[in-house]
């Protein structure tokens, strides 16, 4: 192990515990001192900071996970752990729904104090234990495109918080970009990401095989790095046009005076114009990019066992709780609603990393 991993890791862990401290803190004194929040503006950037610690501290040890992986020959125990793990980051998005708080019209995921420490300390646990496990090369493209993924996801909700900061600055004016509500998710979805790749160590052997459909001269290998391209395509104009539109219609329609601000909104016709554009256009690709991705993941990518059971899961509790949302009563039908957009996610993220990642093998594998 090289001494720029261990020093990642550990950095990583600081980070870790800092905000864990912090968390504690502040939750003891506001629940026992009565400490009422006031907004301040160096109070707000200081909090916000420190809040930016724990992605900022996964970002780092993504880093330090670039090149290198846990070997196959880690400790039973680690495994284990990282399971556990997995099971409970997987579950509290779940079960999002009983704990999830609308903040200015936008949903921010809270888990009890209690549970929220238990996850800080089990990541930092993991953290220290990853620092005593045997490594391998990490060449894998699909790991190191999982993590690029990860990464970026972390940062975004930093770089909507600078957007906001530069606009305080020079206009006085606090853009409602929904960071911390962004943050409050991208700080489970991106741990489940990375940890996918551990849980399942026989990832690493995936670029190398076929799928059944693709064999040599077949239509579904003449037709893969056309439907790669269409599907990539239509997933790049899925996150711009969704980004465009939400980004002019964002706080429109949740705040109290919606109505005014869509009324003043309509009056700058052209804006309004490329915002309906962009968000009608981003519902068109996203369930075009999602029937690719379908096409592929069952077609074309490699299926074995394993991916056969995760993508035919993930389909069957996609529609199904899209299908059951609709018959659900009121209060339950948001349960289904959670599930479904997790599904969703997951079959889209996992399965657009593939088709970036993988490239047909020139021979079959013997």
């Amino acid at each position: 192990m090289k001494l720029s991993f261990k020093t990642t890791t550990l950095i990583a862990a600081i980070g870790m515990i800092v905000y864990t401290i912090y968390v504690l803190t502040r939750y003891v004194l506001g629940e026992y001192f009565g400490i009422h929040y006031v907004f301040n503006l160096a109070t707000e950037i200081r909090i916000r900071l420190i809040y930016d610690i724990l992605p900022l501290s996964m970002v780092v040890a993504c880093c330090g996970l670039w090149k290198y992986r846990p070997a196959e020959n880690a400790s039973k125990a680690f495994r284990v752990f990282t399971i556990c793990l997995f099971v409970a980051l997987i579950g509290t998005l779940l079960f999002s729904p009983l704990y999830t708080v609308y903040i200015a019209g936008m949903k921010h995921i809270y888990p009890s104090i209690c549970w929220r420490t238990i996850m800080l300390i089990s990541g930092i646990v993991w953290l220290f234990m990853l620092r005593h496990q045997p490594l391998e090369d990490a060449s894998l493209r699909s790991y190191q495109v999982t993590l690029i993924v990860a990464m970026l996801a972390l940062a975004f909700p930093i770089f909507l918080e600078i957007a906001s900061g530069i606009s305080c600055l020079c206009s006085g004016f606090v853009l409602s970009l929904s960071s911390d509500s962004i943050q409050s998710w991208v700080n489970y979805i991106a741990p489940i990401m990375i940890l996918t790749h551990f849980v399942f160590p026989q990832l690493k052997t995936i670029n190398t095989t076929r799928n059944s459909h693709c064999t040599p001269n077949s239509d579904a290998e003449r037709t893969f790095k056309r439907n790669r391209m269409i599907t990539l395509v239509l997933v790049g104009v899925t996150i711009i046009s969704g980004i465009v539109g939400m980004a002019i219609f964002h706080g429109v329609i949740c705040h109290e005076v919606a109505f005014l601000k869509y009324e003043y909104l309509k009056q700058y016709t052209i804006l309004h114009n490329i915002g309906v554009t962009s968000l009608s256009v981003m519902a068109f690709t996203l369930l075009s990019s999602y029937i690719m991705l379908s096409i592929m993941a069952f077609r074309q990518l490699p299926n074995l066992r394993g991916y056969k059971i995760y993508n035919t899961v993930c389909q069957i509790i996609t529609w199904g709780s899209f299908g059951v949302t609709f018959l659900a009563p009121n209060g339950i039908d948001e349960i289904f609603i959670t599930i479904f957009l997790v599904s969703f996610c997951a079959f889209f993220i996992t399965t657009t990393i593939r088709v970036i990642s993988y490239s047909l093998p020139k021979q079959l594998e013997q």
